[in-house]
């Protein structure tokens, strides 16, 4: 009897475990159309406002890009798949610009001193805002990202074109920042 309870209760535990699966990358949970899929033009919501000191001092207006795609991604030198991803991030950034593409980070609970020394110690070129309490997460509300790496793809118009959630991988970043700038 015991060993058919264990059974029914790892079972239910596996379908909890393939829903939210299911629900994290259909984009269901992010509140997003689509999560990891170029979202249709049509169905894209705007952005919120991205704002902040950078790590290296400066204020940054994400809304000041408009007009080009921005790749918005967030981070913490905390986080082994950031570490990971940051090569990937940085190469994308150096190839893209020549489309107008911005990337632009955000460093979540992190202090500013350990997000710069991230950033130089892997060779970032791009600037990253300071948000040690995560607001700027927080303002993207349904649509939040629900891990660290997160990355968003704003289209020219500020809207949320792409999502993941998670460390990505150079093919699948590059390609979707490519449909998007088109």
């Amino acid at each position: 009897m015991r060993r058919r309870i264990t059974i029914a209760v790892a079972a239910v535990v596996a379908v909890i475990a393939v829903a939210l699966a299911v629900t994290h990358l259909t984009g269901s949970k992010a509140g997003l159309p689509a999560v990891g899929s170029v979202i249709p033009a049509a169905q894209r919501p705007m952005a919120p406002v991205i704002a902040g000191t950078t790590l290296t001092g400066t204020h940054l207006n994400v809304a000041g890009l408009r007009g080009h795609p921005v790749v918005i991604n967030f981070w913490g030198s905390w986080c082994g798949p950031c570490q990971a991803e940051a090569p990937v991030l940085a190469r994308v950034a150096t190839e893209t610009r020549r489309l107008g593409v911005h990337v632009v980070g955000i460093d979540v609970r992190d202090n500013p001193s350990a997000g710069l020394a991230f950033e130089q110690g892997h060779r970032i070129p791009f600037p990253s805002i300071s948000d040690p309490n995560s607001l700027i997460a927080a303002t993207f509300g349904a649509r939040a990202p629900s891990s660290t790496p997160s990355t968003y793809i704003l289209d020219a118009r500020g809207r949320i074109a792409w999502a993941y959630f998670g460390g990505t991988q150079y093919n699948q970043l590059e390609l979707a920042v490519l449909r998007v700038a088109q």
